[in-house]
């Protein structure tokens, strides 16, 4: 059989990607190495930002989601300055576990006219022609394909493959989470994060009724967290400013979590018939919530550039480009989420848009947008803004 695209991965980008070009009417196979169409990541807090919100509605994932459960809501965040609660209006988040989601998401492709999900097989190599890419081998298989896409994580098995080289980037927290039962949240908005500086924390609210418990320390608590991991997290969560009450709370999973998860970043189209989508081509700092997000719009922006080609059997060339071009949104906010997982105390720009933020309707409402990413980095970080927060602090003075 040869595809017109061939996706290697069956997460949240393959199967999104896979989903789209199936109902553009291309034949796709997604090769997935786990048998199980239940098997789903573990390492991932999938909770998804309210700039993911027009993409998910416009698909239809949005409402399949919340017909599984998803919990949907606003996000509030404290800083020094004190809580920072949206106006009412911009989108919503929505969480929904990853044992849920993955085989929604696998479950929707299977059924979509022209895609074949392919479990329990794992790509062995890729078939090429020169420098181009024209399909994967399967075992002894040669399966051929006009495309490739490798939406197969952060560590990539495709792009090792492709010999793509990598851009790494440290981060200097580590992370740890569990759910719970019985937790009563006393901040507002229905999700909650605590920017430390430099720690984090954060409860999200999902599925089930359930809501997840996050840390995220930097480096020099590493030890602290070893010997105990749950009491940890939950001394942590509890300690926080406005912290939920856990005291009628009840684990209802192990501790999840890693020490060390570097910033990775690829080039996304590296050789002809070849592309890479969501964690393969940007995996980034975990904190801010991203991952999920950028792996369902990073899809959507994949086959809105490159399926035309693929129907009238013209020149993908152009599409990748586009394709090129839709992921600098996300290269911009990753520049940002680089420096802040240093996890350095925040410097004095950053403090004063804090403190912004809390007397500026417009530079809160901006700001709001930016940590959705609704708005590229450059809508927030630029001189207007500096020249808004500061004006924002010689007011009361000026009044004084």
């Amino acid at each position: 059989m040869t595809y017109d695209v061939v996706i290697v991965g069956a997460g949240v980008a393959g199967c999104t990607a896979a989903i789209l070009y199936g109902r553009a009417g291309l034949r796709v196979a997604i090769i997935e190495k786990h048998r199980n169409i239940s098997t789903h990541k573990a390492l991932c807090g999938h909770f998804v930002l309210g700039g993911t919100q027009p993409m998910l509605r416009r698909t239809g994932l949005w409402e399949a989601m919340a017909d599984a459960g998803a919990a949907v809501g606003d996000i509030a965040r404290w800083t020094t300055a004190g809580w920072f609660v949206p106006e009412p209006g911009p989108p919503e988040c929505i969480s929904l576990r990853r044992e849920k989601l993955d085989p929604l998401l696998r479950t929707i492709a299977a059924g979509t006219p022209g895609v074949d999900l392919l479990l329990g097989r794992t790509v062995t190599g890729l078939l090429e022609s020169g420098e181009r890419i024209t399909g994967v081998r399967v075992g002894d298989e040669e399966v051929p394909a006009r495309l490739v896409v490798g939406a197969d994580g952060h560590r990539s098995p495709v792009a090792q493959l492709a010999g793509v080289t990598e851009d790494t980037a440290p981060n200097e927290r580590f992370g740890l989470w569990a759910y719970y039962r019985g937790v009563v949240p006393r901040g507002p908005a229905a999700n909650q994060v605590w920017s430390l500086d430099p720690d984090v924390g954060i409860l999200i609210r999902t599925d089930d009724d359930l809501h997840m418990l996050v840390a995220f320390p930097a480096k020099a608590r590493l030890a602290d967290f070893q010997a105990d991991r749950a009491g940890e997290l939950e001394r942590f969560i509890a300690s926080l400013p406005d912290g939920p009450d856990l005291t009628s709370a009840e684990r209802v999973s192990k501790v999840i979590g890693t020490n060390d998860y570097p910033c990775v970043r690829r080039e996304p189209a590296p050789r002809p018939g070849l592309v890479l989508v969501g964690d393969a081509a940007i995996t980034g700092d975990p904190t801010p919530a991203v991952g999920c997000g950028w792996a369902f719009r990073a899809a959507e922006w994949l086959v809105d550039s490159t399926a035309p080609a693929l129907l009238d059997g013209g020149d993908l060339r152009t599409g990748l480009a586009a394709y090129r071009k839709a992921l600098d949104f996300v290269v911009g906010h990753d520049r940002l989420g680089r420096r802040d997982a240093l996890a350095r105390p925040t410097n004095p720009v950053q403090r004063l848009v804090t403190k912004g933020v809390h007397r500026d309707p417009e530079l809160a409402r901006r700001a709001y947008l930016f940590s959705m990413r609704a708005i590229s980095a450059g809508e927030l970080m630029n001189p207007r803004t500096l020249l808004r927060a500061l004006w924002a602090a010689a007011r009361p003075a000026l009044r004084r």
